[in-house]
């Protein structure tokens, strides 16, 4: 595909006001319209991206654009992203890729035979550091990897509409929303499927299991070791530590605080000055851009993405249980 490419932005929450901060950095692609259910919420969006304001999903494609972008809750991701693709469009949607594994499987279905691309917004893959350490481990250098420790710790995100993010059922707590990452990018270095995982975790004042330690156990022998919080206080801000231990060596980093600052106003809702939108946002939009235009593959395939929201999903049952989980034999309740 050649020319400009079209946009719609379904949702307008802090990620999708971070997605379309991120589309200056990929020339040739035009934010076209916004939409959201919340009345007036994708107003602020479009207006500082010269966009439209449309009703809902179907009124996005409607406009023929070419990318449908899907930064809302887990829940709706399934049949947002089966529409646009059976609409024939691209699609971007946030991690992770759905909430359960029985939409997991619809979505794959349709994307089997879709005529677009589909990718998952697993965005850690695309942090320089992220990246770096990444070919660092898959060059060799520091030999065959054999453990992988990946902690991200914060107070309770304040951001979503309506506090879905508190609710277990809509978000998955911190095991789902934001240790999918981890999962992802545990999988993605170590490059072999996880066939076991023992989760213990602890609830806290913001609720259940919301502060949690899991181990992956690898086919190749490595395992990863994944913290995460939403139990910290907030004036710690968001902080990240990763450990890469190799045969031959190792590399470690760490982020002290991810959030750079807030602005409150008057009216309206309170804006995040985002480090990650001058970052892993924009070089992830940039490969799904390009893949678009190459015809693929997509950066982070669908079958990827819900490789990891099952892992996900088995150390919340593990978490439940006190069991560890055999991924070789485990079918999702």
């Amino acid at each position: 595909m050649t020319g400009e490419l079209t946009v719609g932005l379904l949702g307008a929450g802090m990620v999708a006001g971070v997605h379309a901060h991120a589309y200056r950095g990929s020339p040739g692609v035009r934010l076209v319209a916004v939409a959201d259910p919340v009345p007036g919420k994708a107003e602020r969006i479009a207006d500082q991206h010269g966009a439209v304001v449309v009703a809902d999903l179907v009124a996005l494609l409607g406009l023929g654009v070419d990318v449908i972008d899907i930064c809302t809750p887990p829940t709706t991701h399934a049949d947002a992203t089966i529409a646009a693709l059976e609409a024939g469009r691209h699609v971007l949607c946030e991690k992770p890729v759905t909430r359960t594994m029985e939409e997991a499987r619809r979505v794959l279905a349709v994307a089997a035979h879709a005529p677009g691309l589909l990718s998952i917004g697993q965005v850690a893959r695309f942090g320089p550091d992220h990246r770096a350490a990444y070919d660092l481990a898959t060059s060799g250098e520091i030999g065959r990897v054999r453990l992988l420790t990946h902690s991200t710790t914060s107070s309770l995100p304040g951001w979503s509409e309506g506090g879905w993010l508190a609710d277990p059922a809509s978000s998955g707590g911190p095991l789902l929303d934001q240790a999918v990452h981890s999962f992802d990018y545990a999988r993605w270095v170590i490059g072999s499927p996880a066939v076991r995982v023992h989760c213990m975790a602890a609830d806290s004042g913001v609720g259940p299991a919301t502060y949690a330690l899991s181990t992956v156990r690898y086919e190749n022998g490595a395992i990863a070791h994944i913290e995460c919080s939403w139990a910290h206080p907030a004036s710690r801000g968001f902080r990240l530590a990763v450990e890469i231990v190799g045969t031959e060596g190792w590399v470690s980093w760490d982020y002290d605080h991810l959030m750079g600052g807030v602005m409150h106003l008057r009216e309206g809702p309170a804006e995040w000055f985002d480090v990650l939108g001058d970052r892993e946002f924009t070089h992830e939009l940039r490969a799904f851009f390009d893949a678009v235009r190459a015809g693929g593959p997509a950066p982070v395939p669908a079958q990827e993405g819900v490789e990891s929201l099952r892992t996900a999903l088995a150390a919340l049952e593990s978490a439940r249980t006190g069991r560890t989980v055999d991924l070789t034999t485990w079918e999702v309740p």
